[in-house]
């Protein structure tokens, strides 16, 4: 633990970094100015900053009489992150700079629903990307990993506490990776960590309040509350597929009725089709070769995106309920946007144009004036790099930099 001087050494070092970072190009003068550092203290920071990769000089500025200053900014590529998510039915994952661009990736199916099974298949997706790291050129570290995991999860202890979709209960799947992989591993639900990718590098830079909808096999939300990431009193906030929006509606896998995910999921939208399609003409029976089995949503998208009416009313029927609970959400938080992601989201406005109508239906009048309802800007990188801003989150709150 620093003390002392060397504390004090540490916030300083933290300060001009953070600053550099947000504001761009800067002089050694200028960072004096804006953090009050004296310019001695100043120049011995940005020298320890440059030495270690953090910064980097780019030029020179105006000059207001004297010699030109030498311009810093901030080095995206000081460290790298690793971001990941475990959904339903596959794991994503990322290679990424400090500014959230992806160097490669990898995306895979999950076959089991065994959860140790699926944190060994996030590991070996982790090998692989860390064997990708440039070899060229100094040596860049990476800072760690972030991990957006479908369910509850424990944050503070790193544990998987729930899923619907797996056979799990209380695993340490932040202290397990990191043994293997020896690097700090970070833990978040899936929908929260969609909100935070979107928040840091997507659709919702700088917007401090809102709401990220991921529309897949399951549906959840990543809400944001002034700029922070909010769970709930145990980590359970955001189960938004689990509100009632149909009286005597289909039982759902929570136990209960009517749940929004048995009319607005993934699942849901597959099962609508298949009643569809054994009851009128549509290009869903030729994408599925006739086999009922094989009908997914992505076969609904698909034949909507072909013109097949039938395709088209199913998605429109589930983007309708999507925006019922929406509306219901809109007019409990007061979001700034609202973001629908998902592997579902493909569908554009098929789902989207239903779904926003129905939601500002029933947002009250002064609400629904300025609340935005947008499709992710990121995709299917959300989660990942959700993960990989969770890294880079912690890595500029501490005092000290790794």
């Amino acid at each position: 633990m620093l003390v002392g001087p060397e504390l004090i050494r540490a916030i300083n070092k933290q300060r001009v970094l953070r600053l550099v970072r947000s504001a761009g190009a800067m002089s050694r003068a200028d960072l004096a100015e804006r953090t009050g550092l004296t310019r001695p203290t100043v120049s011995a920071v940005v020298a320890e900053l440059l030495e270690e990769g953090w910064v980097e000089e780019i030029g020179t500025g105006e000059s207001s009489g004297g010699r030109p200053p030498i311009l810093l900014r901030f080095n995206p590529r000081a460290r790298w992150v690793i971001g990941a998510e475990l959904g339903a039915g596959h794991v994503r994952a990322v290679l990424a700079d400090l500014a959230g661009n992806v160097f490669d990736r990898v995306k895979q199916r999950v076959e089991s629903h065994d959860p140790l099974v699926e944190v060994g298949q996030l590991e070996r997706a982790m090998k692989h990307l860390l064997a990708q790291v440039p070899k060229k050129g100094p040596p860049i570290p990476v800072a760690g990993i972030g991990i957006g995991i479908t369910g509850v999860i424990d944050t503070e202890e790193g544990i998987w506490r729930y899923s619907p979709h797996y056979k799990v209960r209380d695993l340490p799947v932040a202290q397990m990776l990191q043994e293997r992989l020896l690097l700090p591993v970070w833990l978040e639900n899936d929908a929260r960590a969609m909100a935070w990718g979107e928040r840091s590098f997507g659709a919702a830079k700088g917007v401090d309040n809102l709401a990220f909808i991921r529309v897949g096999v399951g549906l959840g939300a990543g809400i944001i509350i002034d700029g922070r990431l909010y769970g709930g009193a145990y980590q359970g906030a955001g189960e938004i597929g689990h509100i009632m929006v149909k009286e005597r509606g289909l039982r759902c896998r929570c136990g209960s009725d009517g749940c929004l995910e048995t009319v607005g999921s993934a699942v849901a939208i597959a099962r609508r089709a298949v009643q569809r399609m054994a009851q009128e003409e549509t290009l869903i029976r030729d994408l599925c070769g006739g086999d009922p089995s094989q009908v997914i949503a992505t076969t609904v998208i698909e034949a909507a995106d072909a013109g097949d009416r039938v395709a088209q009313e199913i998605l429109a029927e589930a983007g309708r309920y999507l925006g019922i609970g929406i509306g219901s959400m809109i007019n409990l938080l007061n979001p700034a946007m609202v973001i629908i992601g998902g592997g579902t989201s493909r569908a554009g406005d098929h789902l989207i144009e239903p779904l926003r109508q129905a939601a500002l239906e029933r947002t009250l009048p002064a609400l629904r004036e300025k609340v935005k309802i947008v499709r992710t800007a990121l995709g299917e990188d959300a989660g990942p790099l959700g993960g990989a801003a969770l890294v880079i989150e912690e890595l500029f709150r501490a005092p000290t930099l790794k």
